[in-house]
């Protein structure tokens, strides 16, 4: 493996003094010989700086606190470089920089502006690739959601990589119990809720899979038949509504004929 050489030096811009007359303190690291440059937004006078030491003079609390300062940055850089080596990154001076500076964070991305991007899309693909229905379908679980997050947790979103361990029995339990929906309706809301999970682990917005140990499974349901004066009571019902009329009478011509 190639040695990687590695060094951090603390200096000061002696032609970029602010008004009284102070200098900003910069540090530098270098690795491998390639520099990557900072201020650590501080300023300090100049004959308080010692150049060949790369600190400052400790004979006022100024310099003495200035030190300090530089002692922690420098045990953080320290072990940010040490953090990038056991995530197997390229050490470099400016990947180095940029953790210590959080700026090469990746951006985190929540639950509910996952499920609206889902949905978005399913909207702008009604008629092609969903229907209306399945869009609805989909608007009405973003609002169930919404509700649940905010009376289960009282909050309005997660990012991904702070779900609760138990969202998705949490979620089942009130779709049961507070909106009270039947076991199949439960579940039906549940395998939506987890193509938009499925979503946020393809493109690894998302480690660990809250469904993992959640079996979905459907309740048989046996469906009941019209007795015949069941069926004349529904035919013969005198109805004021067009609408609800209509209805009414394209039912009864399925029963009738088979024909859905």
């Amino acid at each position: 493996m190639e040695r990687t050489t590695f060094g951090m030096t603390f200096y000061i811009r002696r032609t970029k003094l602010d008004k009284t007359g102070k200098a900003p303190v910069f540090m530098r690291i270098t690795v491998n010989g390639q520099r990557a440059d900072a201020s650590i937004k501080y300023h300090i006078p100049l004959r308080l700086w010692c150049t060949a030491k790369g600190r400052a003079v400790e004979n006022s609390k100024e310099g003495k606190e200035l030190n300090r300062l530089l002692d922690a940055i420098s045990v953080n850089i320290t072990q940010v470089r040490r953090q990038l080596e056991s995530e197997g990154q390229e050490i470099s001076a400016s990947a180095v920089l940029l953790r210590y500076l959080g700026k090469d964070a990746p951006r985190r991305h929540s639950l509910i502006e996952v499920f609206k991007e889902h949905n978005e899309k399913c909207r702008a693909l009604s008629g092609i690739d969903f229907s209306p229905t399945t869009v609805q379908r989909y608007d009405s679980l973003l609002r169930i959601t919404q509700e649940f997050l905010n009376r289960q947790y009282g909050k309005t979103d997660f990012y991904l990589d702070e779900l609760p361990e138990r969202l998705v029995e949490d979620y089942e339990f009130y779709m049961k119990i507070q909106r009270k929906c039947a076991h199949n309706t439960v579940m039906k809301n549940l395998k939506n809720f987890k193509k938009i999970i499925r979503i946020a682990m393809t493109n690894g917005w998302l480690k660990k899979d809250p469904f993992r140990e959640k079996h979905i499974h459907m309740e048989k349901v046996e469906r009941a038949f019209l007795e015949k004066h069941e069926f004349l009571q529904v035919l013969n019902k005198q109805i004021d509504i067009p609408r609800i009329g209509q209805i009414r009478d394209i039912f009864c011509f399925c029963c009738l004929t088979g024909l859905a």
